[in-house]
């Protein structure tokens, strides 16, 4: 089978190229000549051919026509009746029929647009999740640990399937994926808590006489860029050379395997020395995994980029996708911290507000840019 975008050969069965991506049209079936018919002319009374027609023997050329079935339509439904001869006259049921190999006129194409509910459904679904661990955290502090470890992981998994299945084009090994998960929860966090360790102790020398500046150094450098630094070294190492690397939304699958493996094991790391109530916060904004979206679209433009040649712009484009994930991740992180230290209640009010409301945009873009990266996927 040959795509008929780029004519490269295709798989029988494949429902996208593996080439250019797009999917593959079944090709029209072949039109034929039919046979040459002899039209007799009638005669007049004197035995000569009548006028104002062709002469007997000449041939008249018949119009390509398409070999399949007649159709004999019904008023009361679909097509009942088939026949594999000409049609004759009016068809049962007060429809004109069709000659052998003819296609009935096609109906105007009217596009059944979704609903509201049902094209916003997933958003909704998405803000009702958020709002809800968070509330829960609220009063779960004496909840089951059991019941919080498991919430706590959920959402990193449902993502992690949810990308998967898009990625409908070349589905990624699972394997390596497994192993992408196994070097982010464990590789890429045992690494992360190392780094962290020393480098609290310089941020407690060097920023501690201004809360500002140590939020800063604890959100953007002690866990951001430590922890977005220790992924991306576990992406490449296992990806960038690896022959399934063939598509530019494998990227944000393999960035979001590693980032789904961080988030569970630390989820998990919190619980030792925290309550309930923390699982269920944190199952609101699976944030390793929003951020290893943005780190991986970015990760699967530096790949055709350096097939094509651009070295340079391909290392440029790797940093910024890692720039990308550490500001977002500090961001995030720095609105947590100082929300701590306010003595005002209702200034930490305002600052829990709008850390719900940062969640959930942060929730809500990421599904819409996964759902997009996805659609717009094409080969490295």
């Amino acid at each position: 089978m040959i795509c008929g975008n780029c004519g490269a050969q295709v798989r029988e069965g494949s429902k996208y190229c593996t080439q250019c991506g797009s999917p593959v049209a079944i090709n029209p079936l072949p039109y034929v000549q039919q046979p040459q018919a002899v039209v007799q002319q009638p005669q007049g009374s004197s035995g000569e051919p009548a006028q104002g027609g062709p002469q007997s023997g000449d041939y008249v050329q018949q119009p390509y026509m398409q070999q399949g079935p007649t159709y004999a339509g019904n008023q009361n439904g679909p097509a009942s009746d088939m026949q594999s001869g000409p049609q004759q006259g009016p068809v049962p049921g007060g429809q004109q029929g069709y000659q052998a190999g003819q296609i009935p006129p096609s109906q105007p194409y009217v596009e059944q647009k979704q609903t509201f509910v049902v094209r916003r459904m997933p958003i909704i679904v998405i803000i009702v999740l958020t709002l809800g661990f968070f509330i829960s955290g609220m009063f779960m502090e004496d909840g089951s640990m059991n019941v919080a470890a498991a919430v706590s992981c959920i959402p990193g998994i449902v993502l992690m399937f949810l990308i998967y299945k898009l990625d409908n084009i070349e589905p990624e090994p699972v394997g390596l994926l497994v192993k992408l998960f196994l070097a982010g929860g464990f590789v890429a966090t045992i690494a992360a808590m190392l780094i962290e360790m020393v480098l609290d102790g310089f941020i407690n020398i060097f920023f501690s006489g201004s809360v500002l500046l140590y939020c800063f150094a604890e959100a953007f450098i002690l866990a951001a860029a430590t922890e977005e630094l220790c992924k991306y070294a576990c992406l490449k190492f296992l990806t960038w050379k690896h022959p399934a690397f063939n598509y530019r939304f494998d990227g944000v699958v393999y960035s979001t395997a590693v980032a789904i493996g961080f988030d569970v094991i630390e989820n998990l790391l919190y619980l030792v020395d925290s309550t309930a109530d923390t699982a269920f916060i944190r199952a609101a904004f699976p944030g390793h995994c929003v951020f290893g979206i943005y780190m991986g679209y970015y990760y699967g433009q530096a790949k055709t980029l350096e097939l094509n040649g651009d070295i340079k712009g391909a290392k440029a484009m790797r940093k910024k996708g890692v720039l990308t994930a550490i500001l977002i991740h500090g961001f995030y992180d720095f609105i947590c911290f100082i929300g701590g230290y306010p003595e005002s209640e209702l200034i930490q009010l305002l600052i829990s507000i709008g850390l719900v409301l940062l969640m959930v945009v942060l929730n809500v873009t990421a599904y819409k840019n996964i759902k997009k990266f996805a659609y717009n996927d094409t080969p490295v």
